[in-house]
């Protein structure tokens, strides 16, 4: 009995210095975390599905911004407001209601216009059209007008003020483009006034008349869904009474809300 006592301290004493010399006197979880065996296996991550969630690359935008986005781009209205400015150019007529007899060489002018319309349709759309033209005598024609009771004429400046309905075809000829072609016309009122200026003295007269409109143009589409750019001919005259063709070259602005 003995011998085997003696057998089992030595051995005791053996497996003890063995393992102070691989712990090294690091503690024991330190020890195991640097040293892991290979067949143990790593904790499960707090996520299971994290690794197995596609992540966007840098610089784009994920699945769930895009389809916010596209949401949001689908909650405009079908209303909008357009507004633009341009030239205004009138034909050489004569003016037998405002009391003037002979040409008038009216010199290019100014046109503008604001809109409230509706889209409801593809491309088709309603809108009320309140706009204002204005053109002047060229100043040195002024010599050549005649009006009545005045011995000299020195200007002659025509304002008009259109207000129209009009229906409003667009369509896409090249396809899935920014680029639309646009085209319509409206009826409504024109209240016109012209200033004489002479001597011996200034006069002014008015009228309100029937008027009608065309127009066409292109329509683009800068790349934000509320936003568009046109850029329009207009032929706008009145149906009856004083016959003052008047054509304007219109930039406009539509903005959806």
């Amino acid at each position: 009995m003995c011998r085997w006592g003696v057998w089992i301290a030595w051995l005791t004493l053996l497996s003890a210095v063995s393992w102070g010399a691989d712990t090294g006197g690091v503690d024991t979880a330190q020890n195991d975390a640097n040293n892991a065996h290979p067949f143990v296996t790593p904790p499960p991550l707090s996520d299971p599905n994290a690794e197995l969630v596609d992540r966007p690359l840098p610089g784009t935008k994920s699945e769930t911004n895009g389809s916010s986005a596209g949401e949001n781009g689908g909650t405009l209205t079908p209303y909008y407001v357009r507004t633009g400015i341009g030239l205004s150019f009138i034909t050489n007529v004569d003016y037998p209601d405002f009391g003037i007899t002979g040409g008038v060489d009216m010199a290019p002018g100014f046109a503008t216009s604001v809109m409230l319309g509706t889209q409801f349709h593809d491309n088709i759309a309603f809108e009320i059209e309140g706009g204002l033209l204005y053109n002047t005598v060229y100043s040195n024609q002024a010599g050549n007008v005649t009006a009545t009771n005045l011995t000299q004429v020195t200007n002659v400046q025509l304002f008009q003020v259109p207000m129209m309905g009009n229906f409003i075809f667009r369509t896409d000829p090249l396809g899935a483009t920014r680029i639309r072609l646009v085209a319509g016309g409206g009826m409504g009122g024109i209240f016109r006034q012209i200033f004489v200026t002479g001597s011996p003295d200034n006069y002014t007269e008015s009228q309100t008349l029937g008027a009608y409109q065309g127009f066409g143009g292109i329509q683009i589409n800068p790349g934000e869904p509320d936003l568009m750019v046109d850029v329009q001919f207009r032929y706008l005259n009145s149906i009856s009474g004083q016959s003052v063709p008047s054509m304007s070259l219109l930039g406009t602005v539509t903005i959806r809300f």
